[in-house]
């Protein structure tokens, strides 16, 4: 397995942590798709403030970012139908590789589907719902969460890529230290609760970890949730 390191808590304190080879549990380590969860919490948090809905339509919010064709095929699709990979998108990660604006590539895509109607794993999903951050906070997924997460929490050595245009990847790319890593699982334990202040309500923390689709045998990912 190759394993990097391993901590594990329990009732809020670690218990064990171990390192491996030459790994460091000090040094950030990239996450992958792990880091889904954390731009979920962002959608979330987002909505707690009353600036998002989850059945607010996408292309709206991106209107300036593509053409005629994504008024008739994307124009049901939702918040929530990416937050659950059921958005019948075809544009993925190897389709991002020779595009420079993701936002247009994704919205101008091709649909496998009607949105909701299938699940589909597709990280690109993601990266749009930190584009969504941006464009109605105003705010990259870094700054936006400093004050919401990352200070709350005491997270500092951490790093996000970025697309050509400067978004944060939203499905990948998330470089974090496993304790803090961690930390953001302790707060999802505690439902939204971190030494007494709420940092999101107990209401998403439920939607997030419930069931929301029916998925194939093939799908052994990890998706993001609501």
């Amino acid at each position: 397995l190759d394993p990097h390191g391993i901590m594990i808590l329990r009732n809020g304190a670690v218990i064990a942590e171990r390192n491996f080879g030459a790994y460091d549990q000090r040094l950030w380590h990239i996450t992958h798709s792990e880091c889904k969860s954390i731009t979920g919490l962002a959608i979330g948090m987002l909505i707690d403030e009353g600036l998002l809905n989850l059945d607010d339509k996408v292309a709206p919010i991106f209107e300036k970012h593509h053409g005629k064709l994504a008024k008739l095929t994307l124009k049901n699709l939702t918040v929530r139908h990416l937050l659950t990979m059921t958005s019948g998108v075809i544009f993925n990660e190897a389709g991002a590789v020779t595009e420079t604006d993701w936002i247009r590539g994704f919205l101008d895509s091709v649909v496998l589907s009607e949105p909701g109607r299938q699940f589909n794993y597709n990280s690109m999903n993601t990266y749009m719902l930190s584009a969504i951050v941006r464009q109605i906070s105003g705010q990259g997924l870094m700054e936006y969460l400093r004050p919401r997460l990352w200070e709350p929490l005491g997270i500092t050595g951490i790093f996000w890529e970025t697309c050509p245009q400067g978004i944060e990847k939203g499905g990948w790319g998330l470089y974090i230290r496993p304790e803090d890593m961690a930390k953001i699982g302790q707060l999802v334990l505690q439902k939204g609760l971190w030494q007494g202040r709420r940092l999101v309500s107990e209401q998403w923390i439920g939607a997030a970890t419930a069931s929301q689709v029916e998925t194939n045998a093939l799908a052994d990912c990890i998706a993001p949730g609501v």
